[in-house]
């Protein structure tokens, strides 16, 4: 029996130099109205499954997934964004793209609805809106779809994975440790559930403009929602999951605006602080799987690597003042 997890969203710090005393920054990054810069993301799944006595099945599938952040509004506690998906493919084992007309039509139904995020000034996610309207326009009028969606891809999940981006924030005001800051996130893994993660992240290096951030931290099992009515109709559902153990791993590139003389308004030699984040989850467990009006026992082990990388085609205006950073050069 091969169980393969929904490929579902198709439709889903400041470095510290010194520390001088500076005012923080009023937006994340210093962004400032139509900035805006893309990110692509590749996702590595594999899932080896062994049901009951049978011979273990392993199933793998990777995805590249393109998504455009643009600054539409911003206030001193918070900076609006619409997000946009501009690729989504997958992948074969050979490495070749796989031609999914059905998916391309729905992906184009997206544009219709904005996704709006809201994001503090230290990079945390405050708000975000489309996220249902975008999983019913991606669905249909497939009542049974949106409800997989729902249930396979949550909204903490679809917040969770957007914002990560912005992991690349480390604490701006004045405390006594400013190296170290923490996020809190959330993984889908499909009908089995998910996994919730307190992740620290820790500048463990620096260069003149850049920072290697190690990422680390516990997870927790978020078990598949309780059955309902309907849920009694579809062909695989998971009980009783319970993990025998899990880790979570992760390293990012923080750069930072190059020094630039207040004079020179050439957008180009600003970017966004975050340059990579590579993030890597490992579970096993074992649950009862139900199908066919039969009830059997289930062990899992799962992998995923999540790779975020921003694209070079971002624009940007002028340069913020940076707390704890060295003055432009004249």
């Amino acid at each position: 029996m091969q169980i393969r997890l929904p490929h579902l969203f198709a439709i889903a710090c400041v470095l510290t130099i010194s520390v001088t005393a500076a005012p923080a920054q009023s937006t994340v990054w210093g962004l400032q109205s139509s900035d805006r810069f893309s990110v692509k993301t590749t996702i590595d799944r594999e899932t080896i499954i062994q049901l009951a006595d049978r011979d273990p099945v392993t199933s793998t599938s990777q995805e590249e997934l393109e998504l455009e952040y643009l600054v539409w509004r911003i206030s001193p506690t918070e900076t609006m964004m619409q997000v946009n998906v501009l690729s989504f493919v997958r992948i074969d084992s050979s490495g070749d793209t796989v031609t999914d007309s059905m998916l391309d039509q729905r992906l184009k139904l997206l544009e219709r609805v904005p996704i709006i995020i809201a994001v503090a000034p230290d990079g945390v996610v405050k708000n975000l809106s489309g996220y249902r309207e975008s999983l019913k326009q991606f669905a249909g009028p497939d009542r049974k779809m949106l409800q997989l969606l729902e249930e396979a891809w949550p909204r903490q999940s679809f917040e969770s994975w957007i914002g990560r981006p912005f992991w690349m924030t480390p604490p701006a005001d004045d405390v006594e440790d400013r190296e170290t800051w923490e996020r809190i996130d959330q993984l889908s893994l499909g009908l089995i559930g998910g996994l919730r993660t307190v992740a620290t992240c820790h500048i463990d290096s620096k260069a003149e403009n850049s920072a290697k951030v190690l990422v680390s931290g516990s997870t927790r099992l978020i078990r598949p929602s309780p059955s309902d009515d309907d849920a009694s109709t579809r062909s695989v559902r998971f009980t009783g999951v319970e993990t025998t153990a899990e880790s979570f791993t992760g390293e990012g590139l923080l750069l930072l605006p190059e020094n630039v003389v207040d004079d020179d308004s050439r957008p180009g030699r600003l970017r966004p602080w975050f340059a990579s984040l590579v993030l890597n989850w490992s579970v096993t467990g074992e649950a009862r799987v139900e199908s066919g009006g039969q009830s059997q026992k289930v062990t899992f082990e799962h992998r995923q690597e999540q790779s975020h990388q921003l694209q070079p085609d971002f624009r940007m205006g002028r340069p913020p003042a940076l707390p704890g950073l060295p003055q432009p050069k004249r």
